[in-house]
């Protein structure tokens, strides 16, 4: 399977029409495809959040190719799965092809900003997140009305009337052993921020192969995305030091193998990592820009783009 390269313009730190120049600035460059958070909150010291669904709209009718897909969105409990079912069925309708979701079980900033209750567990969580794709499942494909009702989400004669005439694929997102089973079992393919060579080997993979045989499916046809958070510094301004300090502020990793966040000073620097994620077994590489200069930290993919593939 060849390796896919996708892109992530950040709208927690870049206003809506700054992150859509960039979005179709990377399908000029032969980006993949594009990435959007879906979150109601920023993580701390970001300054935007726009609303994940509305840019990629506003996204897709701006360019011609690119796929997009929402890393991630949560159908649990801010969102209630029928309606998120009916938003990607909308856009998956309008652009035939080009739109997939990423499906996680959550975070708390997010979810218990706008929702009553305690926060569940991350078991109860993963409970949640199965049914809800049962039920997007179910309106992806009946073409009857339906009903269902199960421990947490019904339907009473539900029916799309606007659906997409192709499949929307499930990027299902996946740290630990039991969501890694689930995103072979219920998903298209597997997205993950865990790099650590050890956990991804021994964890991840065989737990998402394990899934999708249980599924009666061919893992080998389902991707494994993996999404990077990274800063371009080509003028070694930084200080990774600092850098360590003020991503921990922001609850963002930037040393070590469990690091959320990529320190890089040239074209080659990037080259070499995503030999290293190829082998390792990757085949759809996401890149969250977090660069000073956005432009730059895009513009560098210039240089790397022809030369990983």
């Amino acid at each position: 399977m060849q390796c896919k390269i996708g892109y992530s313009p950040s709208i927690e730190r870049s206003r809506p029409t700054d992150a859509l120049h960039h979005a179709v600035l990377a399908e000029q460059l032969g980006f993949d495809s594009i990435w959007v958070d879906d979150h109601f909150l920023p993580v701390p010291h970001m300054t935007e959040c726009g609303f994940a669904w509305t840019w990629m709209s506003s996204a897709l009718q701006a360019t011609d190719r690119v796929f997009f897909a929402t890393a991630v969105t949560a159908p649990i409990m801010r969102y209630n799965p029928a309606v998120v079912a009916h938003a990607f069925a909308t856009m998956g309708a309008m652009y035939p092809g080009r739109v997939g979701i990423g499906v996680g079980s959550g975070e708390e900033l997010n979810e218990m900003a706008v929702v009553r209750g305690d926060w569940p567990s991350p078991g109860k969580r993963l409970d949640m997140l199965e049914e809800a794709l049962s039920v997007m499942e179910k309106l992806w494909t009946s073409t009857a009305p339906t009903s269902f009702t199960g421990s947490y989400y019904t339907l009473a004669n539900a029916t799309l009337f606007t659906r997409p005439e192709q499949h929307i694929p499930v990027y299902f997102s996946a740290i630990g052993p039991r969501a890694s089973k689930m995103a072979g079992l219920l998903g298209d393919h597997l997205i993950t921020v865990a790099r650590n060579p050890s956990i991804v080997r021994d964890v991840i993979f065989p737990n998402f192969e394990a899934g999708a045989r249980q599924a009666g499916k061919d893992p080998a046809t389902m991707e494994r995305a993996l999404a990077v958070l990274y800063y371009y510094d080509p003028d070694h301004l930084v200080d990774p030091e600092v850098m360590k300090v003020s991503a921990s502020e922001a609850k963002i990793e930037v040393a070590g193998e469990g690091s959320q966040m990529e320190l890089w000073h040239s074209a080659e620097d990037i080259i070499r990592r995503i030999e290293e994620w190829k082998r390792l077994g990757f085949d759809h590489l996401i890149f969250g820009n977090f660069s000073g200069d956005c432009e730059a930290g895009l513009r560098v993919f210039e240089d790397v783009l022809p030369h990983v593939n």
